[in-house]
């Protein structure tokens, strides 16, 4: 007798403390449901209004519900330096712009059609307008900084003059070409006269495109030739609106350079728009919550961007060859919003099948013993426990995130399932029991499915247990409404479904018709076809036979050893990343711009700002200059946009020593004040700054309460690279020894900490739901040898299944780490069906495995396929949630199944454990037998020891109809 073996002292009470404990709980498990299905088919009406009530009680719980869109609060641990730093800069120093780009793609973006069509879209967003708002209300505004005090070098000027003469413009382009390198006349004017001029300077709307090159004068535009447009994208190096510094090329993509380095021709090129947020607004309550990027947004503002996406996304004018994808600052909320929800026809279609194959499976063909009522309770069950599960979940506060809206397939598998085990019971009854009352028939059934689903419903339950203790936000809220949602799900199919089980049989039993019950079919007899199991007879005259034949046997273990070998490369191929884009339609317009954007501007690194709080940035000048050293020196910062930088260039240049170390607060502030009204450090003002008062251009400038500067990366090669570019540069800033608040942050480095610790999260969730799998394992089937060649199956199974996601282009993010956890609860199920019923056979190993196949294979076959069908029809949908959940089922289904019926088998053949003592020593001594069951004033002769059939693996959780249940039919 192998160790692990449920042996049995000679009073038929087993030795070891393993089958002492398994006897114990599935005895007292049997000994409760005999007694609830009894009561329920006693009182239905009783226990539907209960469970009506409940559903009901709960769904109060809906008057909460709250649907969390915002990605910082969906996939970032929320104790993260990037929520910390993020609250941070919203309560200090609060992002006063918002960004709006459209990418233009032609085959030729440096053709006169195209800046006519961008130059059309500009005008069509300059005359966007709602009830409360318009572009030049909204619009962030700079100062249009001339480069002589005497004229403005901007294109309109020229057009005004009405010239035609191409050589007279040709000779006008090469002067301002030249005018371009520009005078700063604050270093040489004095600061009275200087700023005197800027008083007189207008303020221009924030809008950068290739346009600005010649300052968006449309008649000029429309005389330009193909060959002066390339000569000015290359040599014109300042805005004609504004007069800053611009290197016109960074706003073109995939670019095609001549040997000289000077552009030819360019593909994409980008156009933005800048919206200032009213804080005043915001402050007196007039505000709109921005999903997408966490940002407090005045209604006027808000108002307006939905107004620009209409007018940028119109294509009734666009020409065919010019294509436009665009990202409003809003765009991702808004899209978000849409989305969260949707995708519900895949819902309710799956319904609709699923209603079809339940009735298929659980009726016959004939007009009495069809079940569509049945049915469609028992899939009303499903329904009331998602009421209950988001009801529940919403009354204690838990939000609703995107990656739920595979809830409802979830439930609807697993209530299938839950459906086909209490069905299986009742058709495996032997004739002893077919010969009760129908409670104490109703009875017996539960005793048998109860402790099925009871043990695979606290598998599920516990490994959404755990992973409710993640640190991931949307991974803990979709765990907690799973967990709640099994939880309610197995209630209500022990309960609403017995109890409608118990007046459909009633109705069967006095031969009424199965749709409508009032209807009692006379002289009714079943016909011979749909009585008819073929799926049984295949899998006892053909599958069981041929299966386990010596030759089969070798294939069998070679494949499996070969798939596992590729699959262990696959394994190690597969990437972590994870990018909120994903979660975005992939038919959404802002998804489409994601994927062009990163197409055509790939060389773009990651921005990131430097935040810089209750600091005196008079005394710590010197650590800022060091640290921006050493940031120019790292191996993951491509640029350094520092106002600092530009400040010691303005200042030096008139021979200042810049840091001075003399230098009082005051001189600087008042160098300062006078350095972010220059050309070159006005941008810097409103952007990086933020003072305690407004202050002029004569004046010092007001206390500094924060201040930012920004920085870029380098294009990354993979996830890992750029962990090591975040924390690098958390050490670089952390060890500046500058005083104050010192932090960096970028809205990549949300993706980047996920990344960090998803990995970590996902074998740490895993490798517990495996423990607990084991655990209740050996519970169940009492044998050590049996559980680690289920748990093995289960290992195998997931490692197919993580290379089938490197192959189908997944990689490790928070979605298939919920889908991987899942996984292990519904894939031990096959392998438990196969090893259980192995044990309780006799004979051979070949025999008992041949059995096995025989008995148990056919359910096994039938609730894979059940679990299949509820989310076959999630294969077209573009949402990256329920595409990824069908991607990883699909390949749980089926390397589960063959793990389960083709490997298993044949290894228990050559190294299965010993047979439990009590198997086939009688019917009536199965090996977790209860007595005293049916109850004393109905106990029929021998009810005792009742002839339960072996064919029914207590404790495993069969997924479809019985042996006997009818899988194929024919009509009347």
């Amino acid at each position: 007798m192998m160790k692990g073996s449920t042996e049995r002292r000679g009073d038929g009470y087993p030795s070891t403390v393993l089958g002492r404990i398994s006897l114990g709980v599935v005895t007292g498990l049997e000994k409760a449901f005999y007694r609830y299905g009894y009561s329920i088919a006693q009182h239905p009406a009783v226990f539907m209004v209960i469970c009506l009530t409940i559903t009901c009680a709960f769904s109060v719980g809906l008057m909460k519900f709250t649907v969390e869109e915002r990605p910082f609060k969906l996939w970032i641990p929320q104790d993260s330096d990037f929520i910390r730093v993020m609250e941070w800069q919203k309560e200090n120093f609060p992002a006063q712009f918002r960004a709006h780009i459209a990418l233009y793609e032609a085959e030729n973006i440096l053709e006169k059609t195209v800046l006519m069509e961008m130059l059309r879209v500009h005008e069509a967003v300059a005359n966007a307008t709602t009830s409360k708002a318009t572009w030049p209300s909204v619009c962030a505004k700079l100062p249009s900084i001339p480069d002589s005090i005497f004229s403005r070098k901007k294109r309109s000027t020229r057009s005004q003059k009405h010239v035609a003469d191409q050589e007279f413009l040709l000779r006008n382009r090469v002067k301002r070409s030249q005018d371009d390198k520009g005078i700063d006349w604050s270093t040489i004017l004095s600061r009275g006269q200087y700023c005197g001029f800027l008083e007189d300077i207008s303020q221009e709307c924030m809008e950068h495109s290739i346009l600005e090159v010649w300052g968006y004068d449309k008649d000029y535009i429309s005389t330009l030739t193909q060959e002066e447009i390339i000569e000015d994208i290359n040599y014109v190096e300042k805005s004609a609106v504004f007069g800053f510094p611009t290197n016109f090329s960074t706003m073109l993509g995939g670019i095609e350079r001549d040997s000289e380095g000077l552009v030819r021709r360019a593909k994409a090129a980008r156009q933005l728009w800048v919206t200032r947020i009213n804080f005043t607004a915001v402050k007196t309550g007039d505000f709109a919550d921005d999903a997408g990027t966490g940002m407090e947004v005045d209604t006027a503002s808000f108002g307006w961007e939905k107004e620009l996406i209409k007018a940028v996304l119109n294509e009734s004018e666009r020409p065919d060859n010019i294509s436009l994808y665009l990202m409003a600052a809003s765009s991702f909320g808004m899209i978000s919003g849409d989305t969260i929800l949707g995708d519900a026809q895949y819902l309710g279609v799956g319904f609709m099948v699923v209603f079809i194959y339940v009735q298929v499976m659980l009726g016959k063909f004939n007009l009495v013993e069809q079940r569509p009522i049945l049915s469609l309770m028992g899939l009303m069950c499903v329904g009331m426990s998602i009421f209950v599960s988001y009801g529940i979940c919403s009354m204690f506060g838990v939000p609703f995130g995107p990656v739920n809206n595979v809830l409802p397939f979830l439930l609807l598998g697993l209530g299938i399932d839950d459906m086909f085990v209490i069905m299986q019971a009742w058709n495996n009854l032997t004739p002893r029991e077919k010969t009760l009352t129908l409670s104490e028939r109703i009875g017996c059934a539960l005793k048998h499915a109860g402790v099925s689903i009871t043990v695979t419903s606290l598998t599920d339950f516990a490994a959404f247990a755990i992973g409710s203790s993640t640190v991931l936000p949307a991974l803990r809220s979709f765990c907690l409404f799973a967990a709640v949602g099994i939880a309610a799900v197995y209630f209500f199919q022990a309960t609403f479904f017995v109890a409608w089980f118990s007046l459909d049989q009633r109705r069967l039993e006095d031969n009424r018709q199965g749709i409508f019950w009032c209807w009692k079919v006379k002289n009714w007899t079943p016909n011979q076809c749909s009585q008819k199991d073929l799926c049984q007879t295949f899998f006892s005259e053909f599958y069981a036979k041929y299966l386990l034949k010596g030759p089969i046997k070798i294939v069998i273990l070679v494949v499996t050893a070969a798939l596992l070998s590729v699959s262990a490369w696959g394994l190690s191929n597969l990437r972590q990343e994870f990018n909120p884009i994903w979660f975005l339609p992939q038919s959404s317009y802002l998804f489409k711009f994601f994927m062009k954007h990163e197409q055509y501007f790939s060389t773009d690194g990651e921005e990131g700002i430097i935040y810089f709080g209750n600091t005196n940035l008079t005394a710590e000048l010197p650590n800022i200059e060091a640290l921006m050293m050493r940031l120019n020196e790292s191996e993951y910062i491509s640029e350094v946009d520092s106002w600092y930088l530009k400040y010691k260039k303005y200042w030096e240049k008139q021979g200042y020593l810049v840091p001075d170390p003399e230098e009082t607060e005051e001189e600087f502030l008042d160098q300062l004040s006078m350095f972010l009204h220059s050309p070159s450090g006005s941008r810097y003002r409103a952007k990086n700054f933020l003072f305690n008062s407004t202050f002029g251009c004569t004046e010092p400038a007001t206390q500094v309460l924060a201040s930012s500067v920004e920085y870029k990366h380098h294009i990354m090669s993979d996830s890992q690279e750029e962990i090591r570019a975040m924390d690098e540069l958390k050490h670089i800033v952390g060890t500046s020894n500058i005083s104050g608040y010192v932090q960096p942050f970028a809205r990549a480095y949300s993706g980047w900490e996920t990344n960090k610790i998803i990995e970590r999260e996902l074998y740490h969730n895993m490798g517990l739901a495996m423990l607990v799998v084991l655990l209740v394992t050996l519970l169940l089937i009492a044998n050590v040898s049996a559980s680690l060649m289920v748990l093995l199956c289960v290992v195998l199974t997931l490692v197919d299944v993580a290379a089938l996601m490197h192959w189908w282009g997944l990689t490790i993010d928070t979605v298939s780490c919920i889908d991987l956890v899942l996984a292990i609860g519904l894939c031990v199920d096959y392998a438990a069906h196969v090893a259980h019923t192995f044990m309780i056979k006799v004979g051979s190993r070949d025999q008992r495995a041949k059995q096995a196949v025989a008995t148990i294979g056919p359910a096994v076959l039938n609730g894979g396929f059940s679990t299949f069908l509820a989310f076959v029809f999630l294969a077209n949908s573009d949402s990256h949630v329920f595409s990824s959940f069908f991607k990883i089922f699909f390949g749980v289904v089926l390397y589960g199944l063959y793990h389960g019926l083709v490997f298993l088998p044949v290894l228990l053949s050559l190294v299965g454990p010993a047979a439990y003592p009590s198997a086939g020593s009688s019917p009536s001594h199965h090996p977790h037998e209860v007595e005293d069951l049916c109850p004393q004033s109905a106990q029929p002769p021998g009810c005792i020891h009742q002839d339960y059939p072996e064919e029914v693996p207590l404790g495993s959780k069969a997924n479809t109809t019985a042996d006997t249940e009818q899988s194929n039919h024919c009509g009347e």
